[in-house]
C-alpha cells in the first residue's frame, strides 16, 4: 500500500488525523470536560477541519485559554507545552512561528509526551523550524509508536517507514540507538525530578542542534530521475559537517555529490522536482565588456530572503592575477553570493560567482579602494567539470535578450539559497 506522505504529515503535524482516523464529537467533549486539552485538541482539529461547527466552537474556548497555557507550559506542563506547539506551527491564537512550535514541542517530547515527539518527528523530517534529519525523525517516531495511543501508534508507524525508505542501513542502525538513548534518558530524568527540572532545556535528551555556519548560493542545472543536481563553490560547502538548500521557502537537505578544490566547483544532489534546471549559453566563453547579471540570496538575514539580482559586464578575460580560470566582472556581489549562477542577457549560464576583492587589503597595498572588482568561474570549466561527473546539461543559443524582470524571475526558477552547517 503506498502512502501519502502529505496526508500523513498535515495528520500529525496538526495533531489530527486523515478523516478514516478522527473520533467523533463525544470523544473531545469529554476530553475536553476533564481537562485532558491534548487530547481535545486533537478530536477538534480533526473535525473542523471537516467543517464541524462544534468542534470550532470549542477550538475558540481553547484559544480563549492561552494566557493559562503559556502560564503551565513555562511550569513543566507537557500537555500545556505540546498545545503551545501546535498553536505556533498552526498560528492559531498565536502569530505563526515554526521555531518556536519545535521549541515547545521539544520540551514536551523530553517528558515522553508520544503526541509531541511524533509531532517533533515529523519537523525534523520535513525540515521545518529544524534542518531536516532523518535519524532524528526517525527515533522519535519510534518512542511516539511505541507509547502512544491507538491512532498515534498508527500515524508514527505510517512515518517511521516512509522515513526509513531515504534512509541508509547505517542510519537506521544509528536512529534505533538513538530512540534507546533518548527513552532512558526521560526515564531517569522522571524518576529523579519533578516538573520544573525540564524549564532549562540546555541539558536536552536529544542530539544537540546543528549551528549554521554560513549562507552561499547555488543552481539547479539537471535532474536524473527524482535527484536533481546544483551547482556551487567548493570553499562553500568544504568543511560543513550538514548542507540544505532552500527553494521557493522550503528548505531541502543535500548532499555533496563531487567536489574539485582547483576549480572551486562542487555539486550537490537533492530532490527539488519542482525547479526548472539552468541552461548554458551556447557560445563556448562570455565576451569581454558584455552585459551580465549575477543572482543569488546574499546576507541572509540582514537583506531580504527573496532573489537579490545585480547587473554589470564582463571587465576583464581573467582574473587576479591573470588566472584563467575566472572572469572579472563588474556586477556588485555580496558575503552569500558564491556559487551563484551569472546569466548572460538571454539568461544563460556564462559563468559562477566565486568571490569579490578584498578591497580593505587592495586600499592599503594600492593606497586606493577599488570598486565593483569581483570574479567568476568560467562556464567552460564548470561544462568540464559536469562532464567528467557525468551530469548531463542544456546549451542554448543566447539570441533574445530578455527584460530585466524577466530574466530575474528566469534566475528565480533555478537559483537557490545553499545554507551549510557545522
Amino acid at each position: 500500500m503506498k502512502i501519502n506522505i502529505h496526508q500523513t504529515v498535515l495528520a500529525l503535524l496538526l495533531l489530527t488525523a486523515t478523516s478514516a482516523l478522527a473520533a467523533d464529537f463525544e470523544k473531545g467533549k469529554k476530553a475536553y470536560e476533564r481537562g485532558n486539552y491534548t487530547a481535545a485538541l486533537r478530536q477538534f482539529l480533526a473535525l473542523a477541519e471537516e467543517g464541524h461547527a462544534g468542534a470550532q466552537l470549542y477550538l475558540e474556548l481553547i484559544k480563549a485559554s492561552l494566557p493559562q497555557f503559556r502560564s503551565l507550559a513555562e511550569e513543566g506542563h507537557a500537555g500545556a507545552q505540546l498545545y503551545l506547539g501546535v498553536m505556533y506551527f498552526t498560528g492559531q491564537g498565536v502569530p505563526k512561528d515554526d521555531s518556536q512550535a519545535v521549541f515547545w514541542c521539544r520540551r514536551a517530547a523530553e517528558q515522553g509526551l508520544a503526541d509531541a515527539q511524533g509531532s517533533l518527528g515529523f519537523m525534523y523530517l520535513t525540515g521545518q523550524g529544524v534542518p531536516k534529519d532523518y535519524v532524528q525523525a526517525y527515533a522519535l517516531f519510534n518512542l511516539a509508536a511505541a507509547q502512544g495511543d491507538e491512532d498515534m501508534e498508527k500515524i508514527a508507524k505510517e512515518a517511521r517507514d516512509i522515513t526509513r525508505q531515504r534512509m541508509t542501513s547505517n542510519q537506521i542502525a544509528e536512529a534505533q540507538k538513538l530512540s534507546r538513548e533518548i527513552a532512558a534518558r526521560i526515564e531517569r530524568n522522571q524518576s529523579g525530578s519533578d516538573l520544573s527540572s525540564f524549564a532549562d532545556t540546555s541539558d536536552s535528551v536529544f542530539k544537540p542542534e546543528p549551528e549554521m555556519e554560513g549562507n552561499a548560493s547555488g543552481f539547479v542545472i539537471g535532474r536524473d530521475g527524482e535527484t536533481t543536481f546544483i551547482v556551487t563553490n567548493y570553499h562553500v560547502v568544504e568543511d560543513s559537517a550538514k548542507v540544505t538548500v532552500v527553494y521557493a521557502g522550503k528548505s531541502y537537505e543535500a548532499s555533496v555529490w563531487a567536489k574539485d578544490a582547483n576549480s572551486d566547483l562542487a555539486l550537490l544532489e537533492t530532490n527539488i522536482l519542482a525547479a526548472r534546471p539552468a541552461s548554458f549559453s551556447s557560445l563556448s566563453r562570455a565576451r569581454l565588456g558584455e552585459a551580465v547579471t549575477a543572482a543569488g540570496y546574499p546576507l541572509q538575514g540582514l537583506l531580504s530572503k527573496s532573489l537579490n539580482v545585480t547587473g554589470g559586464n564582463v571587465s576583464a578575460l581573467a582574473g587576479l592575477g591573470d588566472d584563467a580560470k575566472h572572469l572579472q566582472i563588474t556586477a556588485p556581489l555580496q558575503p552569500g553570493n558564491s556559487g551563484g549562477p551569472l546569466l548572460d542577457a538571454s539568461g544563460n549560464v556564462v559563468g559562477v560567482v566565486a568571490s569579490k576583492l578584498n578591497a580593505i587589503a587592495a586600499a592599503e597595498l594600492t593606497g586606493d579602494l577599488p570598486q565593483n572588482v569581483n570574479f567568476a568561474i568560467k562556464v567552460a570549466l564548470v561544462r568540464s567539470f559536469l562532464d567528467i561527473h557525468a551530469v548531463d546539461y542544456q546549451r542554448l543559443p543566447s539570441e533574445t535578450k530578455l527584460e530585466p524582470e524577466k530574466l530575474a524571475e528566469r534566475a528565480r526558477q533555478f537559483t537557490v539559497a545553499v545554507h551549510c552547517w557545522k
